[in-house]
Protein backbone atom coordinates (compact mmCIF):
# COMPACT_ATOMS: atom_id res chain seq x y z
CA UNK A 1 0.00 0.00 0.00
CA UNK A 2 2.82 2.39 0.91
CA UNK A 3 4.48 1.72 -2.45
CA UNK A 4 1.24 2.52 -4.26
CA UNK A 5 0.92 5.81 -2.38
CA UNK A 6 4.48 6.78 -3.23
CA UNK A 7 3.91 5.98 -6.90
CA UNK A 8 0.69 7.99 -6.84
CA UNK A 9 2.48 10.92 -5.24
CA UNK A 10 5.25 10.87 -7.81
CA UNK A 11 2.80 10.63 -10.72
CA UNK A 12 0.79 13.58 -9.41
CA UNK A 13 3.91 15.71 -8.99
CA UNK A 14 5.13 14.77 -12.45
CA UNK A 15 1.72 15.73 -13.78
CA UNK A 16 2.07 19.09 -12.06
CA UNK A 17 5.43 19.57 -13.77
CA UNK A 18 3.81 18.71 -17.12
CA UNK A 19 1.40 21.58 -16.54
CA UNK A 20 4.41 23.88 -16.90
CA UNK A 21 5.63 22.29 -20.16
CA UNK A 22 5.86 24.56 -23.19
CA UNK A 23 5.78 24.20 -26.96
CA UNK A 24 9.05 24.83 -28.74
CA UNK A 25 9.40 28.09 -30.65
CA UNK A 26 7.49 30.48 -28.36
CA UNK A 27 8.25 31.65 -24.83
CA UNK A 28 5.13 32.82 -22.96
CA UNK A 29 5.05 35.43 -20.17
CA UNK A 30 5.51 34.30 -16.59
CA UNK A 31 2.35 32.68 -15.26
CA UNK A 32 1.29 31.16 -18.58
CA UNK A 33 1.90 27.83 -20.29
CA UNK A 34 1.47 26.60 -23.85
CA UNK A 35 0.36 23.39 -25.50
CA UNK A 36 0.13 22.19 -29.08
CA UNK A 37 -3.26 21.80 -30.73
CA UNK A 38 -1.76 19.19 -33.08
CA UNK A 39 -3.07 21.03 -36.16
CA UNK A 40 -0.75 22.50 -38.76
CA UNK A 41 -2.53 25.67 -39.91
CA UNK A 42 -5.74 27.60 -40.35
CA UNK A 43 -7.79 30.69 -39.55
CA UNK A 44 -9.47 30.06 -36.19
CA UNK A 45 -12.68 31.05 -34.38
CA UNK A 46 -14.31 29.60 -31.25
CA UNK A 47 -18.08 29.41 -30.72
CA UNK A 48 -19.85 30.47 -27.49
CA UNK A 49 -19.89 26.84 -26.28
CA UNK A 50 -16.25 26.16 -27.18
CA UNK A 51 -16.51 24.55 -30.61
CA UNK A 52 -13.45 25.39 -32.70
CA UNK A 53 -13.63 26.23 -36.41
CA UNK A 54 -10.41 25.97 -38.43
CA UNK A 55 -10.39 27.23 -42.04
CA UNK A 56 -7.58 25.92 -44.24
CA UNK A 57 -6.91 27.46 -47.65
CA UNK A 58 -5.98 25.61 -50.80
CA UNK A 59 -4.45 26.93 -54.01
CA UNK A 60 -6.71 26.26 -56.99
CA UNK A 61 -9.86 25.71 -54.93
CA UNK A 62 -11.31 23.17 -52.56
CA UNK A 63 -10.47 25.04 -49.34
CA UNK A 64 -12.07 23.53 -46.24
CA UNK A 65 -13.53 24.60 -42.90
CA UNK A 66 -13.59 22.01 -40.11
CA UNK A 67 -15.54 22.34 -36.86
CA UNK A 68 -14.24 20.43 -33.81
CA UNK A 69 -16.14 19.72 -30.62
CA UNK A 70 -13.40 21.22 -28.44
CA UNK A 71 -10.09 23.07 -28.50
CA UNK A 72 -7.74 20.66 -26.71
CA UNK A 73 -6.53 17.72 -28.81
CA UNK A 74 -7.25 15.08 -26.15
CA UNK A 75 -10.48 13.35 -27.19
CA UNK A 76 -11.23 15.99 -29.81
CA UNK A 77 -13.66 14.98 -32.57
CA UNK A 78 -14.71 16.48 -35.89
CA UNK A 79 -18.33 17.62 -35.82
CA UNK A 80 -18.67 18.72 -39.44
CA UNK A 81 -16.74 20.04 -42.44
CA UNK A 82 -17.55 22.11 -45.50
CA UNK A 83 -15.61 22.64 -48.71
CA UNK A 84 -16.16 24.20 -52.13
CA UNK A 85 -14.25 24.12 -55.40
CA UNK A 86 -14.53 27.93 -55.62
CA UNK A 87 -12.92 28.59 -52.25
CA UNK A 88 -9.18 29.22 -52.19
CA UNK A 89 -8.23 31.48 -49.28
CA UNK A 90 -9.95 32.64 -46.12
CA UNK A 91 -9.76 36.04 -44.46
CA UNK A 92 -11.53 36.09 -41.11
CA UNK A 93 -14.01 33.84 -39.30
CA UNK A 94 -16.64 34.81 -36.72
CA UNK A 95 -19.43 32.84 -35.05
CA UNK A 96 -22.78 34.62 -35.28
CA UNK A 97 -24.16 32.12 -32.75
CA UNK A 98 -23.22 28.62 -31.64
CA UNK A 99 -24.24 27.06 -34.97
CA UNK A 100 -23.68 29.78 -37.56
CA UNK A 101 -20.25 30.71 -38.88
CA UNK A 102 -19.51 33.79 -41.00
CA UNK A 103 -16.34 33.72 -43.08
CA UNK A 104 -14.49 35.73 -45.72
CA UNK A 105 -13.24 34.17 -48.96
CA UNK A 106 -10.59 36.33 -50.60
CA UNK A 107 -9.33 34.14 -53.42
CA UNK A 108 -11.68 34.46 -56.39
CA UNK A 109 -14.91 35.39 -54.62
CA UNK A 110 -13.99 38.45 -52.47
CA UNK A 111 -17.14 38.23 -50.39
CA UNK A 112 -18.61 37.03 -47.09
CA UNK A 113 -20.47 33.76 -46.67
CA UNK A 114 -22.51 32.26 -43.84
CA UNK A 115 -22.56 28.56 -42.97
CA UNK A 116 -25.31 26.90 -40.94
CA UNK A 117 -23.31 24.06 -39.43
CA UNK A 118 -26.46 22.11 -38.50
CA UNK A 119 -27.74 21.85 -42.09
CA UNK A 120 -24.54 22.44 -44.13
CA UNK A 121 -26.28 25.33 -45.90
CA UNK A 122 -23.93 28.09 -47.12
CA UNK A 123 -25.29 31.47 -48.22
CA UNK A 124 -23.52 34.46 -49.74
CA UNK A 125 -23.99 37.63 -47.67
CA UNK A 126 -22.91 40.12 -50.35
CA UNK A 127 -22.38 40.00 -54.12
CA UNK A 128 -19.26 38.22 -55.35
CA UNK A 129 -16.46 40.74 -55.84
CA UNK A 130 -18.06 43.39 -53.62
CA UNK A 131 -15.39 43.06 -50.91
CA UNK A 132 -11.96 43.16 -52.62
CA UNK A 133 -9.11 41.77 -50.49
CA UNK A 134 -11.54 41.03 -47.66
CA UNK A 135 -9.74 40.18 -44.43
CA UNK A 136 -10.98 40.02 -40.83
CA UNK A 137 -14.67 40.04 -39.87
CA UNK A 138 -16.63 40.92 -36.73
CA UNK A 139 -20.29 40.49 -35.79
CA UNK A 140 -22.14 43.55 -34.46
CA UNK A 141 -25.80 42.81 -33.80
CA UNK A 142 -27.54 41.89 -37.06
CA UNK A 143 -24.69 43.03 -39.31
CA UNK A 144 -21.14 41.99 -40.13
CA UNK A 145 -18.13 44.29 -40.25
CA UNK A 146 -15.27 43.42 -42.60
CA UNK A 147 -11.90 44.85 -43.54
CA UNK A 148 -10.61 45.36 -47.06
CA UNK A 149 -6.81 45.06 -46.97
CA UNK A 150 -6.21 47.27 -50.00
CA UNK A 151 -2.91 48.73 -48.83
CA UNK A 152 -1.45 52.10 -47.80
CA UNK A 153 -4.07 54.83 -47.48
CA UNK A 154 -6.59 52.57 -49.23
CA UNK A 155 -7.79 50.08 -46.59
CA UNK A 156 -11.54 49.95 -46.09
CA UNK A 157 -14.02 49.16 -43.34
CA UNK A 158 -17.28 47.66 -44.62
CA UNK A 159 -20.69 46.98 -43.13
CA UNK A 160 -22.47 43.98 -44.63
CA UNK A 161 -26.22 43.75 -44.08
CA UNK A 162 -29.32 42.89 -46.09
CA UNK A 163 -27.25 41.47 -48.94
CA UNK A 164 -25.20 44.63 -49.48
CA UNK A 165 -21.66 45.74 -48.64
CA UNK A 166 -21.46 49.41 -47.60
CA UNK A 167 -18.19 51.30 -47.12
CA UNK A 168 -17.96 52.95 -43.68
CA UNK A 169 -14.32 54.05 -43.92
CA UNK A 170 -12.97 54.60 -47.41
CA UNK A 171 -9.24 54.82 -46.68
CA UNK A 172 -7.31 54.32 -43.46
CA UNK A 173 -3.84 53.22 -42.41
CA UNK A 174 -0.36 53.60 -43.83
CA UNK A 175 0.14 49.84 -44.24
CA UNK A 176 -2.21 46.87 -44.69
CA UNK A 177 -5.40 46.24 -42.73
CA UNK A 178 -5.38 43.34 -40.29
CA UNK A 179 -7.36 42.71 -37.12
CA UNK A 180 -10.95 43.76 -36.45
CA UNK A 181 -13.12 43.79 -33.35
CA UNK A 182 -16.01 45.48 -31.55
CA UNK A 183 -15.49 46.13 -27.84
CA UNK A 184 -17.19 48.44 -25.33
CA UNK A 185 -19.06 50.24 -28.09
CA UNK A 186 -16.00 50.97 -30.24
CA UNK A 187 -14.76 49.44 -33.49
CA UNK A 188 -11.08 48.42 -33.46
CA UNK A 189 -9.33 48.14 -36.84
CA UNK A 190 -5.67 47.18 -37.19
CA UNK A 191 -3.06 48.57 -39.58
CA UNK A 192 0.43 47.14 -40.13
CA UNK A 193 1.84 50.69 -40.41
CA UNK A 194 4.66 49.03 -42.33
CA UNK A 195 4.07 49.31 -46.09
CA UNK A 196 7.66 48.42 -47.02
CA UNK A 197 7.94 45.63 -44.39
CA UNK A 198 10.89 47.31 -42.68
CA UNK A 199 9.80 46.46 -39.13
CA UNK A 200 7.58 49.39 -38.13
CA UNK A 201 5.23 48.69 -35.21
CA UNK A 202 1.57 48.22 -36.01
CA UNK A 203 -1.27 50.42 -34.86
CA UNK A 204 -4.97 50.13 -34.05
CA UNK A 205 -7.61 52.65 -35.13
CA UNK A 206 -10.61 53.11 -32.84
CA UNK A 207 -13.88 54.30 -34.34
CA UNK A 208 -17.13 55.40 -32.69
CA UNK A 209 -20.11 54.02 -34.68
CA UNK A 210 -23.44 55.74 -35.26
CA UNK A 211 -26.52 53.47 -35.38
CA UNK A 212 -29.93 53.95 -36.98
CA UNK A 213 -33.26 52.88 -35.49
CA UNK A 214 -32.82 49.35 -36.85
CA UNK A 215 -29.41 48.92 -35.21
CA UNK A 216 -27.44 49.28 -38.43
CA UNK A 217 -24.21 51.28 -38.41
CA UNK A 218 -24.63 54.31 -40.66
CA UNK A 219 -21.25 55.95 -40.08
CA UNK A 220 -18.19 56.08 -37.87
CA UNK A 221 -15.93 58.78 -36.44
CA UNK A 222 -12.27 58.33 -35.54
CA UNK A 223 -11.62 58.33 -31.79
CA UNK A 224 -7.86 57.75 -31.71
CA UNK A 225 -4.99 55.64 -33.05
CA UNK A 226 -3.13 53.37 -30.60
CA UNK A 227 0.47 52.35 -31.24
CA UNK A 228 1.61 48.76 -30.64
CA UNK A 229 5.27 49.84 -30.41
CA UNK A 230 5.49 48.88 -26.73
CA UNK A 231 4.93 45.25 -27.66
CA UNK A 232 8.36 44.94 -29.25
CA UNK A 233 7.05 43.47 -32.49
CA UNK A 234 6.26 44.82 -35.92
CA UNK A 235 3.11 45.23 -37.97
CA UNK A 236 -0.12 43.50 -36.95
CA UNK A 237 -1.87 40.58 -38.62
CA UNK A 238 -4.86 39.97 -36.37
CA UNK A 239 -6.02 40.34 -32.77
CA UNK A 240 -8.50 39.07 -30.21
CA UNK A 241 -9.97 40.38 -26.96
CA UNK A 242 -9.59 38.33 -23.78
CA UNK A 243 -12.15 38.14 -20.97
CA UNK A 244 -10.53 41.11 -19.21
CA UNK A 245 -11.00 43.29 -22.28
CA UNK A 246 -7.32 43.33 -23.23
CA UNK A 247 -6.45 43.22 -26.93
CA UNK A 248 -3.79 40.65 -27.88
CA UNK A 249 -2.28 40.95 -31.35
CA UNK A 250 0.01 38.87 -33.54
CA UNK A 251 2.97 41.17 -34.24
CA UNK A 252 5.59 38.95 -35.91
CA UNK A 253 8.35 38.18 -33.38
CA UNK A 254 6.05 38.88 -30.43
CA UNK A 255 2.47 38.82 -29.35
CA UNK A 256 1.46 42.27 -28.12
CA UNK A 257 -0.97 42.93 -25.28
CA UNK A 258 -2.81 46.26 -25.43
CA UNK A 259 -4.37 47.14 -22.07
CA UNK A 260 -6.20 50.42 -22.41
CA UNK A 261 -3.71 52.45 -24.42
CA UNK A 262 -0.55 50.74 -23.12
CA UNK A 263 1.14 48.08 -25.28
CA UNK A 264 3.50 45.49 -23.78
CA UNK A 265 5.09 42.25 -25.05
CA UNK A 266 3.13 39.05 -24.44
CA UNK A 267 5.78 36.42 -25.05
CA UNK A 268 8.21 36.04 -27.92
CA UNK A 269 8.80 33.73 -30.88
CA UNK A 270 12.22 32.34 -31.71
CA UNK A 271 13.78 32.09 -35.16
CA UNK A 272 14.74 34.57 -37.83
CA UNK A 273 11.43 35.74 -39.35
CA UNK A 274 8.45 34.45 -37.34
CA UNK A 275 5.05 35.39 -38.72
CA UNK A 276 2.10 34.32 -36.52
CA UNK A 277 -1.27 35.04 -38.10
CA UNK A 278 -4.79 34.17 -36.87
CA UNK A 279 -5.65 34.44 -33.17
CA UNK A 280 -8.77 33.63 -31.12
CA UNK A 281 -9.78 33.58 -27.44
CA UNK A 282 -12.14 31.48 -25.35
CA UNK A 283 -12.80 31.10 -21.63
CA UNK A 284 -12.95 33.13 -18.43
CA UNK A 285 -9.89 34.69 -16.85
CA UNK A 286 -6.56 35.33 -18.53
CA UNK A 287 -4.10 36.67 -15.98
CA UNK A 288 -0.79 35.20 -14.74
CA UNK A 289 -1.58 32.14 -12.57
CA UNK A 290 -5.30 33.00 -12.72
CA UNK A 291 -8.17 31.87 -14.93
CA UNK A 292 -9.00 29.20 -17.48
CA UNK A 293 -8.92 31.33 -20.64
CA UNK A 294 -7.32 29.90 -23.78
CA UNK A 295 -5.62 32.01 -26.44
CA UNK A 296 -5.23 30.17 -29.77
CA UNK A 297 -2.51 31.25 -32.20
CA UNK A 298 -1.81 30.08 -35.74
CA UNK A 299 1.98 29.85 -35.69
CA UNK A 300 2.42 27.88 -38.91
CA UNK A 301 5.02 30.38 -40.15
CA UNK A 302 7.14 30.24 -37.00
CA UNK A 303 9.34 27.62 -35.36
CA UNK A 304 6.23 26.38 -33.52
CA UNK A 305 5.02 25.06 -36.86
CA UNK A 306 1.27 24.97 -36.26
CA UNK A 307 -1.64 25.94 -34.02
CA UNK A 308 -0.95 26.20 -30.30
CA UNK A 309 -2.69 27.55 -27.22
CA UNK A 310 -1.67 29.75 -24.30
CA UNK A 311 -3.39 29.47 -20.92
CA UNK A 312 -2.64 30.49 -17.31
CA UNK A 313 -0.75 27.96 -15.20
CA UNK A 314 -2.03 27.04 -11.72
CA UNK A 315 -0.76 29.24 -8.92
CA UNK A 316 2.63 28.06 -7.60
CA UNK A 317 1.12 27.84 -4.12
CA UNK A 318 -1.44 25.33 -5.40
CA UNK A 319 1.30 23.06 -6.73
CA UNK A 320 3.25 23.33 -3.47
CA UNK A 321 0.15 22.48 -1.46
CA UNK A 322 -0.45 19.45 -3.67
CA UNK A 323 3.11 18.25 -3.13
CA UNK A 324 2.99 18.89 0.62
CA UNK A 325 -0.32 17.10 0.96
CA UNK A 326 0.92 14.03 -0.90
CA UNK A 327 4.14 13.98 1.11
CA UNK A 328 2.17 14.17 4.34
CA UNK A 329 -0.09 11.34 3.23
CA UNK A 330 2.87 9.10 2.42
CA UNK A 331 4.58 9.98 5.74
CA UNK A 332 1.47 9.22 7.77
CA UNK A 333 1.17 5.82 6.09
CA UNK A 334 4.79 5.04 6.92
CA UNK A 335 4.23 5.72 10.65
CA UNK A 336 1.39 3.18 10.88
Amino acid sequence: MRRMLILFGWSALLGAQAVLAQVSGYTPPTGFKTFSLELTSGVVAVSPSGKMAVATGRFGGGATITVYDRIAPQGRQVLTTVSNAQWQFFGGLAWRDDNTLVFAENGDLDTLLEWDTTTSTVNTLAPVGSLPNVADVAIVGNQVLALGADGPNANKLYRVANGTATVLVDAYGTGYAGGLGFHNGLIYAGDTNDPAFTGNPGQVFRFQPTFDADGLITGVSLVDVLSLAGGGGSGVVSFAFDSEGDLIATTQRTLTLLRGTQATPFGQFSGGYPFPTSIAYYGNGFEPFQGNGILIVNAEYTEVGGLFAITPVPEPASLLMLGAGLAGLVFSRRRR
